[in-house]
């Protein structure tokens, strides 16, 4: 924002920010004078009068000071080193209110009512930029802000100007969806770009969003921050009318959906069962480690949803491409069955991420237990419909928290399994993922960051990166004199060799390994084909893409039987 210049930024998808401002502006109220808008960020050089300013580092103390204190337990912790001093704490409090200030130390909840006029002050941005270990703290504190029923404004010092972060938007609710969905918007690109050939409007000209947000908190995933993690929805008879009105207007449709979905294909009309505890919770993640008991998990609207998208007349087929959440999924095996039988369109794309506990554990992702279930559900429905079909699962490499033990345990899972990486996508830190922060600081912000806590192993380094992207492709021959030494190294030359049990051969054929890599920037040199992002991911394939001539950037495929 002050790179920008800007008034006023504001964040998530907008719609109501938008729409008060340009009212506000338009009765005559200047820009720096529209500070109570959620949803906004704004610059002030002084704190306004009224408002309690809270220490961040008396939320999570960054130091080895004290022991830490849950800032949100309803009552003291058993742990908790001494009880609070109330008449020191009121003096302390006079005492900043005599210097017009008010700094209120978190070993006493601030009540509700004060809530909507309490700030949490950051480090500030040179503090952060300085130290690691605070912006993993700056980063935790965000992410337990972001609920819009309990957030507090945050506030950082930038030089000599305070950055203002207000609290989330409100969620739209279904009605507001809708009016934003069913606008006259023409559905086909700008005239600016008259006949090219654009292949994002290409992927999404046919498909339908059907909701808003995502409570998966997955790690490496910025969705939550900028569309929530409270679901917001809009009404089957909206989604029908915007189903009809791509069929009737469209050029090109040949009555197929592409995607009838979200930022997850199956979250639509899940949520908390009760309103006060969801306005109340801070936890990052409604399925991690397991589904949260207060989730409803009630496929049944989605279900009725895809029969009657796929009862429409001219409609021959509705596709499901965005991911599904298969731990969600499996709590309903008749939307499992409905989706195998009438919604998958040979493939489906899953992401397992990884297998192992340590890189699951980082990136708020279940168990491979949950997957074998998913699996299971998907292949018997399929067989039952007498369709061939097959999972996709995506899989990151160099994921924060990912060892070499890790990627060696994934290479023998994939092999077992059959399948072989045609790319992979490695892990980059993306702006405001919790991942980021792990990656930056080798600390976990997913609990307490203190300069003792938990320590998070990162693979950096283009040497390591390389190693985990040759592990997925483990069939490369290319990769093995690699493999080779990393297996020595970790006490593993059992797994080479020609055996099934084995992971690569002991043998080189001609023309692969260093003699097939060339130098970096000498002419015909073959790029390192690794996709970096923190976004997911890298799916898998089998080989029946390959047997109809069919490509896929970023899949795998799997061998014949």
């Amino acid at each position: 924002m002050l790179d920008a210049k800007a008034d006023m930024l504001v964040f998530g998808n907008a719609e109501r920010q938008i729409v008060d401002i340009a009212h506000r502006l338009a009765g005559g109220e200047a820009i720096d004078e529209i500070t109570d808008l959620r949803g906004t960020v704004f610059t002030r050089t002084a704190q306004p009068a009224g408002w309690i300013e809270i220490d961040s580092t008396h939320l999570d103390t960054p130091g080895p000071l004290n022991p830490p204190i849950d800032p949100y337990a309803m009552e003291p912790s058993a742990t908790q080193s001494r009880l609070p001093d109330v008449a020191a704490d009121k003096a302390a409090a006079a005492a900043d209110d005599a210097r017009g200030e008010r700094v209120v130390k978190f070993v006493r909840r601030v009540k509700n009512a004060d809530r909507e006029r309490s700030v949490i002050r950051l480090p500030s941005h040179e503090a952060v930029a300085e130290d690691a270990v605070l912006y993993a703290h700056a980063s935790r504190i965000l992410h337990l802000e972001s609920n819009p029923g309990n957030a507090r404004a945050l506030v950082q010092r930038h030089g000599d100007v305070d950055v203002w972060l207000n609290p989330p938007p409100i969620p739209l609710t279904t009605e507001e969806m809708d009016w934003v969905y069913e606008q006259p918007y023409q559905r086909k690109p700008h005239p600016f770009y008259g006949e090219a050939n654009i292949p994002a409007y290409k992927m999404i000209r046919f498909s339908i969003a059907i909701q808003r947000g995502c409570f998966g908190g997955c790690t490496f995933c910025s969705i939550t921050e900028h569309e929530g993690r409270i679901i917001q929805n809009r009404s089957e008879g909206s989604i029908l009318r915007e189903i009809a009105e791509v069929r009737d207007n469209v050029p090109g449709f040949t009555g197929v959906i592409s995607d009838l979905g979200g930022p997850t294909a199956n979250m639509y009309r899940l949520a908390c069962k009760s309103r006060e505890i969801e306005s109340a919770c801070r936890r990052p993640s409604c399925v991690f480690p397991g589904i949260c008991p207060n989730l409803d998990t009630n496929h049944t609207p989605l279900i009725e949803l895809y029969r009657k998208a796929r009862e429409l007349p001219g409609i021959k087929k509705v596709l499901v491409a965005s991911g599904v959440r298969y731990d969600l999924a499996i709590e309903s095996p008749e939307y499992v069955k409905e989706l195998a039988q009438h919604h998958v369109g040979g493939y489906l794309k899953i992401a397992p991420e990884a297998i192992g506990d340590g890189p699951l554990s980082k990136m708020m992702k279940p168990g491979v237990g949950a997957y074998y279930r998913f699996k299971e559900l998907f292949d018997r429905y399929s067989k039952e419909a007498g369709k061939e079909q097959y999972l996709i699962p995506y899989f990151i490499a160099a994921h924060p928290g990912t060892t070499d033990e890790d990627m060696l345990e994934l290479a023998l899972w994939l092999k077992k399994n059959g399948f072989r990486a045609d790319q992979v996508q490695a892990f980059l830190p993306g702006p405001m993922a919790t991942a980021t922060a792990m990656y930056h600081s080798h600390k976990n912000p997913l609990r307490k960051v203190t300069r003792t806590s938990e320590e998070v192993k990162i693979p950096k380094g283009l040497k390591v990166r390389r190693l985990h992207k040759a592990f997925l492709r483990y069939h490369d021959a290319n990769n093995w004199p690699e493999l080779r030494e990393a297996l020595r190294r970790m006490g593993r030359a059992d797994l080479i060799g020609s055996g099934k049990q084995q992971l690569i051969p002991a043998w080189q054929p001609a023309g692969t390994g260093a003699d097939a890599r060339p130098t970096h920037g000498k002419s015909g040199a073959r790029p390192f084909r690794t996709q970096h992002t923190g976004l997911p991911d890298t799916p898998a394939v089998p080989s029946a893409a390959k047997r109809a001539g069919q490509t896929q950037a970023g899949r795998t495929r799997r061998k014949s039987p």
